[in-house]
């Protein structure tokens, strides 16, 4: 599953090491989202076993994605960014032997090497192990297509950024597990087109608003929403006067599609809420013990 716009030399590179897996039977579907650059055209003269798709009009990395899904055949949807692509050529078969084995997990995340995280260019850097999350990056990871019949699509309106932890907090909520497995690396090269920061920003927090009031218990949502755009107005604050002055656009942009995100409003059970508010400050690596988080007290949620 790879959503891509105005990136064809980097699409090249992560479509050219798929061919370099060993799993015999690979289905790749890309979704040209809108792309100025001849994606398209490189995409069917170089690689005539993928399935493409091209979008007119750019609809965003969560509609091609959704179009990927819908299209998918496989019982394991592998999800890289244009830009991200395996190392190791076993990466594949290793992951669907091992959701093979273990049924209740919905989706698997793997770490990301590159620029963005220069420090794990190294074995001994990299992160080790592997633990129970809340979110995933779309650069790399697997997701159970037979658990997207329980929790739906993405979220088609965020356009980009935050669609996963709204689909990690429905996954746990319907039962499947979140696995960071830091065994699988992709390396992500994390070029700089296409790539704004601000706007990036400003879409994350708008989006996370807006799945607080679709996702979220009735009475959690007005305390969870009010904390949760202190937290993004704090992060702007460390960013400078200019993020600053740019965080009431992203009040607005709340303002403006909370209608939407009601209309939208699927909650999830008190015990999903506290599995993923426990993730975000602990590791835990035991399925049992991370099935039961969302059993705890709301005190033993918030230790550390």
């Amino acid at each position: 599953m790879i959503a891509t716009h105005n990136r064809c030399d980097e699409l090249r590179l992560t479509l050219a090491s798929l061919r370099e897996q060993d799993w015999p039977n690979i289905e790749v579907l890309v979704v040209d989202d809108a792309s100025k650059d001849g994606t398209s055209e490189m995409v069917r003269r170089e690689f005539p076993e993928v399935e493409l798709v091209t979008f007119e009009l750019n609809r965003g990395s969560v509609a091609a994605r959704n179009e990927i899904l819908r299209r998918a055949k496989g019982e394991i949807i592998f999800g890289l960014d244009d830009d991200s692509r395996f190392i190791e050529p076993d990466a594949i078969r290793r992951v669907i032997q091992r959701m093979g084995d273990e049924p209740d997990l919905g989706i698997v995340a793997f770490q990301p090497i590159g620029p963005e995280h220069p420090e794990r260019m190294t074995s001994e850097g990299r992160l080790k192990g592997e633990w129970h999350c809340s979110s995933f990056a779309a650069c790399g990871v697997a997701i159970r297509r037979e658990m997207l019949a329980d929790t739906g699509e993405l979220s088609d309106f965020f356009f980009h950024m935050y669609e996963e932890p709204d689909l990690v907090l429905r996954a746990w909520d319907r039962g499947f597990r979140v696995l960071q497995w830091n065994e699988i690396v992709v390396y992500h090269a994390f070029t700089p087109v296409g790539r704004n920061e601000q706007r990036n920003h400003r879409r994350h927090a708008r989006n996370e608003a807006c799945s607080t009031v679709m996702r979220y218990p009735i009475l959690l949502v007005l305390p969870v929403l009010l904390v949760k755009l202190a937290s993004q107005f704090r992060y702007a604050c460390r960013r400078g006067l200019s993020w600053v002055v740019r965080e009431p656009l992203i009040w607005w942009d709340v303002f403006r599609r909370l209608p939407l995100a009601l209309r939208h409003r699927a909650p999830v059970k008190t015990a999903a809420v506290k599995t993923v508010l426990a993730l975000n400050r602990r590791r835990v690596a035991d399925p049992l013990e991370a099935r039961e988080l969302g059993t705890q007290s709301w005190f033993e949620v918030f230790r550390r």
